[in-house]
């Protein structure tokens, strides 16, 4: 089995300050995809040399300053390049693992000099340049999906609230709570609830858990994760980060040297444990003789996602090569993931108009009863008076 060992390079050599690590961040989020755009279109020329390319990018960088964000990210990158480094190496910094791998397996792709190395990097840019731009179209439709979301729960919250510790309060004053009755009665029930220190103590670390579940989510394992997995919103992280993993496969063994067993090894090794786990589940299935189709299906996951493993296992099991099934799958899945992702965020979002108009209607009908019975309350009063 052929190993993509890609090293962490230059560690003790490169700039690891402050100001880099800040600098790359940024770039990293604003620039990166520009990069690899300008890589792909020029290197598709056999006479040019990426180093070339990298040298006439830090020049025209370092116009606008030694302290511009581009100027100080691809400085590094020019300085490993020129102490040798190759081109995975010297991009260490601005790669994911899966993107040093490509970067690594591209220079070894095709035989024949500097030339084959050349043709391998050319199409490797643009492996990860269509990757880039799903993930980024992938990651748009995720955020966009929490931020409605997260909408809908403030504008619930919020009338719960302004009812809770302004509206029924003040009715409460003229109209003694003890006279309320049917959905009156519910809506003080509610606003005790709401004004209690346990609702503000659940409020408050239900917003913290949202606020950290972002960087929880790679590394949350276990059976409690595989249920929830399955149901939105958090099986937007797996459609995200399975849609990512599937696209790396056909693009890792597209060298030759590895194929889709050796591929899923060595993206395993890379990952953090929430893809661990997935990919572990995976690779016993197949050590144990089942092809990869089959092993998605055993491992229980439904892992990038249960229309995904069934086309593939139905795929295999028809006899055809499973590196042309990944990459075609891949591809497909570049625009059918994010209609998945948009889909289940449409559900979510259906759910919570639901429940918002409900707790309105609760309110507004709520407040009818209440119109009809105080009359009738300070009528009896008058008439016991």
């Amino acid at each position: 089995m052929a190993a993509l060992n890609v090293t962490r390079t230059a560690r003790g050599q490169g700039r690891r300050t402050l100001g880099y690590r800040f600098a790359l961040w940024i770039w990293k989020r604003s620039s990166k995809a520009q990069l690899f755009r300008r890589l792909d279109r020029v290197l598709r020329r056999p006479s040019i040399n990426i180093v070339s390319v990298m040298d006439e990018l830090v020049r025209r960088a370092r116009l606008r300053g030694h302290t511009d964000v581009e100027a100080v990210v691809l400085g590094e990158v020019q300085r490993r390049m020129r102490a040798g480094c190759s081109v995975a190496e010297s991009f260490a910094d601005l790669a994911d693992p899966v993107e040093r791998m490509l970067l690594q397996g591209g220079e070894w792709a095709v035989e024949g000099g500097e030339a084959g190395r050349q043709s391998g990097l050319e199409r490797v840019f643009a492996l990860l340049l269509r990757r880039l731009d799903a993930g980024r179209r992938m990651q748009r439709a995720v955020l966009r999906a929490w931020a409605t979301l997260a909408l809908y729960g403030v504008m619930i919250l919020g009338s719960l609230v302004a009812f809770s510790d302004y509206v029924i309060p003040r009715i409460a004053v003229l109209y003694p709570a003890r006279h309320w009755s049917g959905m009156p009665a519910s809506m003080l029930v509610a606003s005790r609830v709401v004004q209690s220190e346990g609702f503000l103590l659940m409020v408050g670390t239900l917003a913290v858990l949202l606020l950290i579940l972002p960087f929880l989510q790679p590394y949350w394992t276990g059976r409690l994760r595989r249920l929830l997995d399955r149901f939105p919103p958090l099986s937007f992280y797996r459609l995200q980060q399975g849609g990512a993993w599937l696209a790396s496969i056909p693009a890792l063994t597209a060298s030759g040297r590895l194929k889709a067993y050796d591929a899923l090894v060595e993206t395993e090794r890379l990952s953090q444990p929430w893809m661990r786990e997935r990919l572990r589940a995976i690779q016993r299935g197949m050590s144990a003789g089942l092809g990869m189709g089959r092993a998605m299906q055993q491992s229980g996951y439904r892992f990038p996602d249960r229309e995904i493993v069934d086309d593939i296992s139905f795929y295999e099991s028809q006899g055809l090569d499973i590196e042309a099934v990944l990459e075609e799958v891949a591809d497909a899945w570049a625009e059918t993931g994010y209609e998945r992702v948009v889909a289940q965020a449409e559900r979510i979002l259906s759910g919570a108009r639901i429940l918002f108009a409900v707790v309105v209607l609760w309110y507004t009908l709520g407040t009818v009863a209440l119109q009809i019975q105080i009359p009738n309350y300070f009528m009896s009063v008058v008439h016991l008076g």
